[in-house]
C-alpha cells in the first residue's frame, strides 16, 4: 500500500460531522480513507491487481481500513460507519454487488453484510457514481442545490441523480444509468450489450474505439502518424490509440482528431438534452478525465443543447465542472454514512 500525507486541518463547515471511513473500490485501484466531511485525515491506496477476486480484495480492504485508522489515531468506536463505493451494478438496499464488468468473480457478493459483521457498525454500499454525486451535492459544486445531476466521463460514463435532496434509486436500487441512454438506436455495440449508448460516443473508451476504427479503415492516417511520432499508440494488433492521444492530436490542430472530439461533444450535448428534458435539474455537474479535454469537447455540447433543448428548460439549468476532482468517489463513499443515517 502507498501511504499519502494528508493535511490534518479542520474545516469549520464540517467540524460537527462524525468521523467515517470511505472505501472507493475500482477495477484498477482501491482507496481507503478516514474522513470528516470532505476532509481526508488519512488515506491509503493500492492497485486492485490482476486477480481482483472478492476473497483477496475484501481481506485487503479490511487491512486497509485498520491501517488508516491507525494512521489517523482513530478507534473503531469513534466511527459513525463505513461507506463503500463500488462499480455497478449494486443494489444499494441490500448491499449486494452483481458482476461488475471490471471486477471478475464478483457475482452476488454481499459486501454490506461481510463488512458489517467484521467491524460491527453500520455499513452502506452504493454505486461509485452515485457516491461521487453525493460528494458533489454535499461538499462540492452542487451544495447549494437540491435538484442535481452528476455525470463523470472517463473510461465509461457514470452518473447519479439527486432530486428533492434524495438519490434517485429506482426499484432495484440501480437507477440513473445515464451513460447507457440510447443516442443512436442503430449505433455501435456498447459494453453493456446494447447499441448506440452515450458511452459508445463520449467516454474515453468510445473516443478511442472510434478513432482506432477510422485508422483501421484508412480514414485517419494523420492521427496514426501522430501517435507513431509521439510513441503514444498502444502496442496492439490491429493498431489502436487511446482517448488521450486523440485529445493531444486535436490540441495540435490535427483535423481528423478534432472531428472525433467534436463528434463526442455533440453526442454529449444530445445526452445532456435528454437529461434536461427528463429531470429538469437546477444543475448538471460534469467530472472525469474526458471533460478535461476542454472547450473542443464542451463547445459542441453547448451548441447542441442550444439547438435541441426546450428553451425554458435549458435556461433553468446550470452546467458546471465538478469541484472535488479525483477524490469525489472517496469523499462520496464516506458521505454515504451522513446521507443514509439521516434518512
Amino acid at each position: 500500500m502507498n501511504e499519502e500525507n494528508i493535511a490534518r486541518t479542520t474545516d469549520p463547515a464540517t467540524a460537527h460531522l462524525p468521523l467515517v471511513v470511505g472505501v472507493d473500490l475500482g477495477g484498477t485501484q482501491v482507496r481507503v480513507a478516514v474522513l470528516r466531511g470532505a476532509r481526508l485525515l488519512a488515506r491509503v491506496s493500492w492497485l486492485t491487481g490482476e486477480d481482483p477476486t472478492p476473497e483477496g480484495v475484501i481481506s485487503h480492504i479490511m487491512r486497509g481500513i485498520r491501517q488508516v485508522l491507525n494512521e489517523a489515531k482513530v478507534t473503531l468506536d469513534q466511527l459513525a460507519g463505513i461507506g463503500i463505493g463500488v462499480p455497478g451494478p449494486v443494489n444499494c438496499h441490500s448491499g449486494i454487488v452483481f458482476s461488475p464488468p471490471n471486477l471478475l468473480g464478483w457475482d452476488e457478493v454481499p459486501v454490506r453484510d461481510i463488512f458489517s459483521q467484521e467491524f460491527k457498525m453500520p455499513v452502506f454500499v452504493e454505486n461509485d457514481a452515485n457516491a461521487a454525486a453525493l460528494a458533489e451535492y454535499m461538499f462540492g459544486a452542487g451544495r447549494a442545490y437540491h435538484e442535481v445531476v452528476y455525470m463523470t466521463l472517463g473510461t465509461g460514463i457514470g452518473s447519479g441523480v439527486i432530486t428533492n435532496g434524495k438519490l434517485l434509486e429506482g426499484v432495484a436500487g440501480m437507477a440513473a444509468e445515464l451513460g447507457h441512454m440510447t443516442i443512436d438506436w442503430q449505433g455501435e455495440l456498447c459494453n453493456c450489450g446494447h447499441v448506440g449508448c452515450l458511452e459508445t460516443f463520449a467516454s474515453g473508451t468510445g473516443i478511442a474505439n472510434y478513432a482506432s476504427m477510422l485508422i483501421l479503415g484508412g480514414m485517419a492516417q494523420g492521427l496514426r502518424e501522430f501517435a507513431l511520432e509521439h510513441r503514444l499508440h498502444e502496442e496492439q494488433v490491429p493498431f489502436r490509440v487511446d482517448a488521450r492521444t486523440v485529445a493531444l492530436a486535436a490540441e495540435a490542430g490535427l483535423p481528423a482528431a478534432r472531428d472525433i472530439i467534436i463528434r463526442a461533444g455533440e453526442a454529449l450535448g444530445m445526452g445532456l438534452v435528454n437529461v434536461i428534458h427528463i429531470f429538469n435539474p437546477q444543475i448538471i455537474i460534469l467530472g472525469g478525465s474526458v471533460v478535461q479535454i476542454g472547450e473542443l469537447l464542451l463547445e459542441p455540447a453547448r451548441r447542441t443543447i442550444e439547438e435541441r433543448a426546450i428553451k425554458v428548460l435549458h435556461e433553468a439549468t446550470r452546467i458546471v465542472m465538478a469541484e472535488l476532482g479525483p477524490d469525489a468517489g472517496l469523499v462520496g463513499a464516506g458521505a454515504l454514512i451522513y446521507y443514509y443515517k439521516r434518512q
